[in-house]
């Protein structure tokens, strides 16, 4: 892969997502966050992958939405990551792809045991793929830098406690999000 010119690396470096659909979107996406919690629930209880493939979607389609980006398809592999072993241990994993003009790709369950991966992890990497699609289409480029994190983080931080796993690891309760609620400071 050859090396972006330093100053568009410097720009993916330092942006950040726009304040005023930022602050739109949070609290669409804590809703769309709480679907995805049930959906995954329901898919560990017996395996609605179609539920959760479309909760996937619904955050997708709203991200496109506030950030004016066109839409993208998400397609939720019922399957085990694909990975790498070396000595009978795992060195690579394949959590999801943004493939340029085709879909977001996720795989939904584990590479080692095929368990369903959790929902913390599974939103995170839904948000991961999707904020390729952003920088694809904002950008021209997208590559893992500081500022490709901070804006994932921008979008997940705020929701991130509505997720069961985070509540049982935080004993968090989290609270419902405010239209107003600010866009978070990078």
């Amino acid at each position: 892969m050859p090396l972006l010119p330093k100053r568009r690396f410097r720009k993916l470096d330092t942006a950040r997502l726009p304040r005023r659909p930022l602050a739109m979107a949070l609290p669409h996406l804590a809703r769309e966050v709480d679907g995805f919690a049930d959906a995954h629930a329901a898919y560990r209880a017996d395996g609605r992958v179609r539920v959760l493939s479309l909760a996937g979607q619904r955050t997708v389609d709203l991200l496109c939405d506030v950030f004016e980006l066109p839409g993208r398809r998400v397609v939720l592999r019922d399957s085990p990551r694909p990975h790498k072993r070396r000595k009978g241990r795992i060195v690579y994993e394949l959590h999801g792809l943004c493939i340029p003009d085709g879909p977001l790709e996720l795989y939904a369950r584990t590479a080692a045991r095929a368990q369903p991966v959790a929902p913390t992890t599974l939103m995170n990497t839904l948000l991961h793929e999707w904020m390729h699609h952003y920088d694809l289409v904002v950008f021209g480029d997208s590559v893992h830098c500081r500022g490709f994190y901070r804006r994932i983080d921008q979008l997940y931080e705020p929701v991130r406690a509505r997720l069961p796993a985070a509540r049982r690891k935080q004993g968090v309760v989290p609270l419902p999000m405010h239209p107003a609620t600010e866009a978070p400071q990078a």
